[in-house]
């Protein structure tokens, strides 16, 4: 029996607002069922982060939903008042930020501000403090008993982001948005991280959203990839299937791009050429067409998503007829 679907977004859109609107974000489609992890990958300026920011509705101005729809349990998010949407944020949805260094209150104990946030969704006040401590030592912070008293000067890069984490994961929400969570970690602590969330991820069910760089977190912890460009979505397939036949040039220059372990000899690193299109670029038909080295006179008119087998791709040229 297939899984029921929690999220389901559908042609979200988000622009600029001013004198000429600049639309950032171009119709996105991403659907989650209960339990399933997904990446999203892409360039930086590709709409990834912006696209997680809209589903929880932390844009601010000039920036704007534009169009579409953002379905979650059956809620229209669009139309909850900032209250309800608040209330929701944390308990059923939460999201571990790229930057720890600006994600905390300076002024605030870390341990407060994780206290405060279950506090503010009807935790007691003695159970919160102690669930705090429990978390500091589930996400790897030293002497969690006296680090709750820490103010975030006094914790390096590494440490904030383990904080923000745990509040992230204080109320055991219903679906994770992992945007870049273990940038700023060590590999130890990385593995203990990326090994936390899968755990509690089959623990409660929880569904997951990676966003990363990183092909080899993808890789090994998600069942789903979703490759975004230039706002869009070029590619969503199972992460086996994408791996070993990408069906968008995109995708396959992103792999293309990865160093080899096994090459003893260590060749440059391939790269794409060009640079990322930006929002007010005005490029007829594909956005990646300036870059592809498989564009076709076709790719003068943008594609729809397109099904070839597993997988969905926004390229009008197949595989077996690239060069």
């Amino acid at each position: 029996m297939t899984a029921e679907v929690l999220l389901d977004v559908q042609d979200l859109r988000v622009s600029a607002r001013g004198k000429d609107d600049v639309e950032i974000v171009h119709g996105v489609d991403l659907q989650l069922r209960r339990g399933e992890i997904v990446g999203v990958v892409g360039e930086s300026g590709s709409g990834k982060s912006l696209t997680m920011l809209a589903l929880m509705r932390l844009l601010s101005r000039p920036l704007e939903i534009t169009g579409g729809s953002v379905t979650f349990q059956g809620r229209d998010l669009a139309g909850l008042r900032e209250e309800e949407i608040r209330d929701l944020r944390g308990r059923e949805i939460a999201m571990v930020y790229q930057d720890p260094m600006t994600s905390l209150n300076p002024l605030m104990r870390v341990g407060d501000q994780v206290v405060e946030a279950l506090r503010a969704h009807g935790v007691p006040k003695a159970e919160a403090r102690e669930r705090c401590v429990e978390l500091f030592a589930r996400v790897g912070i030293p002497d969690p008993a006296r680090t709750v008293r820490a103010y975030p000067h006094e914790f390096s890069g590494g440490m904030r982001q383990r904080v923000v984490i745990a509040m992230a994961l204080a109320l055991r929400p219903t679906l994770l948005i992992a945007d870049e969570p273990t940038t700023a970690l060590d590999v130890t602590i990385q593995q203990q991280i990326l090994a936390l969330v899968a755990e509690l991820q089959a623990e409660l069910g929880m569904m997951t959203i990676w966003v990363t760089h990183d092909l080899g977190v993808v890789a090994r912890l998600v069942q789903r990839v979703v490759v975004m460009y230039a706002g869009r979505v070029v590619e969503d397939a199972p992460v086996e299937r994408l791996f070993a036949a990408p069906q968008h040039p995109y995708t396959e220059r992103l792999l293309a791009s990865l160093p080899n372990p096994a090459d003893d000899e260590r060749p440059a690193l391939a790269q794409i050429p060009g640079r990322p299109a930006l929002p007010t670029d005005h490029i007829e038909g594909c956005p990646f067409r300036p870059r592809c080295p498989q564009a076709r006179d076709v790719c003068l008119e943008e594609p729809p998503l397109i099904r070839r087998g597993e997988s969905l791709t926004r390229c009008w040229v197949p595989p077996e007829e690239w060069t």
